[in-house]
This record gives structure tokens, sequence and C-alpha cells, in this order.
């Protein structure tokens, strides 16, 4: 074989898988179709589980030190305030959001400088190479042609669009149609509450966000009923707009705001839950598993995912286990980490208001 293990997508997940499995000697081909640093449509906004992950791979320092720590919870329902301190876990008692232009190059730098790890950026992967049923390689074409390599393992770490999953007819175990449209941009001026919080602002079933991020930009985004996309996609700009005034809290906090970039949205992220393995191939981070982004739990998901998928990997590669024990565990463990977290987020996309309503009840604000 050339390689142990291919990962197409070399994103979150794609580069910290690439990363772990490179710093315990196997030989790794990380490709992207872009180049870095590259910006990507996504949320980003991420917590304790993620961070842990950075850890694992040596970065957590540098993706600290980008962004303030968000240490209050603020939320507002419907003119109603509720600041909560983020008090736990007791390991990271914050949150942060970093943008993706400067999380994903932090993250492909450290693939870049891994041992055994081999990135190629600017390589589109055209097709999966087959052996005996079993997936075995990768073809792709590069600026500077076309390039084709068989490995033990491949990895599709390729996005919701995920050729990789397409490619091998990766079945779901549950899916979600479309329920939301979320649209965000980034400004400078914004008047931050007292401390530094990650915002919250509810009305009706619209969620509007407020978190300083990183160079000192704030990210304001708004998550609104599908039903209402088509007004966005017509007037991305004024719609946002228009949401972000209707936040009674947060909009005298605007008055001074300036957008820097385009406002950046979509209308079509569905729910689904893949299942993550087959015949030499495993799919990991969104291309194994998408929640609408207004939970705001993407990265921490394809954080995790990655760690258990590396770890799972190893005990493969080192010959502790066969291909089915491994990725068998590496599905179950998957599951049991996200399945609260992605049914929650899919049951309450439709409408925001029964989870709202029952938060103000639990504080007897209601």
């Amino acid at each position: 074989m050339d390689y142990d293990v291919i990962v197409v997508g070399a994103r979150v997940a794609g580069s910290l898988v690439a990363a772990l499995l490179g710093e315990a000697g196997h030989r790794v081909l990380l490709l992207d179709r872009s180049r870095f640093p590259s910006d990507t449509l996504s949320t980003h906004f991420f917590r304790a589980a993620t961070f842990r992950a950075l850890r694992q791979v040596g970065v957590y320092e540098e993706v600290q030190a980008r962004a303030p720590h968000l240490t209050v919870n603020y939320n507002v329902v419907d003119g109603i305030a509720f600041p909560e301190a983020v008090d736990r876990p007791e390991d990271y008692p914050f949150y942060m959001c970093v943008r993706r232009i400067t999380l994903d190059d932090i993250l492909v730098r450290r693939a870049r400088r891994t041992p055994f790890v081999e990135l190629r950026e600017a390589a589109k992967v055209t097709g999966l190479l087959k052996e005996n049923d079993r997936i075995a390689g990768v073809a792709w074409v590069e600026p500077s042609g076309r390039g084709e390599a068989k490995a033990r393992v491949v990895i599709g770490a390729d996005g919701i669009r995920s050729y990789v999953a397409r490619e091998v007819g990766a079945r779901a175990e549950h899916e979600e149609p479309v329920h939301r449209a979320m649209y965000y941009a980034y400004f400078r001026g914004v008047v931050h509450v007292e401390g530094q919080g990650a915002e919250f602002h509810y009305r009706g079933n619209s969620l509007v966000y407020c978190f300083p991020c990183d160079d000192g930009l704030t990210l304001l985004a708004s998550s609104v009923p599908i039903t209402q996309f088509k007004e966005f996609k017509r007037d991305p700009e004024g719609m946002l707009l228009n949401e972000l005034r209707s936040m009674s809290a947060l909009a005298p906090r605007l008055v001074r705001a300036v957008r820097e970039g385009e406002v950046r949205g979509s209308g079509s992220i569905p729910g689904y839950l893949r299942i993550p393995w087959g015949e030499g191939w495993a799919l990991v981070g969104d291309a194994g598993m998408v929640m609408d982004p207004w939970s705001g739990q993407g990265i921490d998901q394809a954080s995790t995912h990655a760690v258990i998928l590396a770890r799972r990997l190893q005990e493969y590669l080192g010959e502790k286990v066969d291909w089915k024990t491994a990725m068998r565990a590496y599905h179950l463990e998957r599951n049991e980490f996200s399945y609260k977290t992605y049914h929650r987020t899919c049951a309450y996309a439709a409408d925001l208001r029964p989870m709202t309503r029952e938060a103000l009840l639990r504080r007897g604000l209601i």
C-alpha cells in the first residue's frame, strides 16, 4: 500500500484525524480541494469538547489566544434576559468563537508539520479505487496533473456534500428535513454586554447570535424558520439587519456597528446521521453527521468524532483488532456521544418556542 490512510478533506475533522494518526507513526495522505488559508460556510462556536481535541494535537494554546473566552451565557427570550455564568465543565468553563479561516488554517498547518502526513492542497478527488468490493484508494486531480494512491483505509472528511459518502452509498440511520435558514456576517463596533458573553436572543421562533470572535470582530447571525428563506435569499443584508434590529436587548448596541465582508448563509442544511463505515472506508465530521446549525454543535461533534475515529483506527492499524471490530466500536462510541445532542437539535429545529418556554419556566421567569 502507498499509505495506511487517505483522508479526503483537511478541515476540522480531517486535519485532526491526520495529525493524530501521523503522530502515531501511520502514513497518511491528506487531500483537500482548497488552498489554505480558506474560509468555508460554517458556524464556528465551540466548547470543551473541541478544546480537548485541540489539546490532544497541541494547538489549544494557539487557538485560545486568538479570541476572547466567553464566560457568560447571555440569554434573552422575548425581552426577558437571564445571563448566567458558564461554570461547567470545570476544566473549560467558557466558550469560544473563532472564524473557520483562522481555525482551519491552524489545524492544517498542524497536520502539515506532522511526521508521516503528506498534505496535498487544491487536490480534487475524482474517484475511489476498489479491490474485491473494498475501497482501496483514491484518484484525484491537482494543478500539476492527476494522481492515484492506495491505502488500507479511506476516510471521508469532506463535509455535508461528501463525495466519499455519495460514492460508497453511505446509508442514513436517521434523516431530518430542512427546518431553518441561517445567515451571518462579521462586524466591528458592536457594544458587548458586561463581561465577555455568548449572546442568544430569541424572538418567537427566530434566534440571533452575538459572539465576539478573533481579530476583534463580532459574529452576528440569524436563524429563522425555513419559510423565510426566500426573503433572505432576495435580500440577505436587509433581512439580517431587520432580524438584528428586532432584538430589543441587542439593537441599541449596534448603532456604530460596521459590517466587514459579505453576508453569508444557507437554507439547505438538513439533519442526517449516517452509518459511518463500510469495507475499507469511514466517514467523520459533517460527512457522517449533520444537524441544523441553530444549536452551534457542529465543531464539537466533528472534533470529538475525529478523536474517536483516530483511536479506533490506531487499534486496527496496529493489528490489535480486526476492521469490523474497530469500526463497530467507532460507530457505537460516536452515537453514544452524539445521540442526545443530535435528536434534541432535530426536535427543536422546526420550532424553538417549546424549548425557550421550558427554559423560562425552569427559572421561574414566567
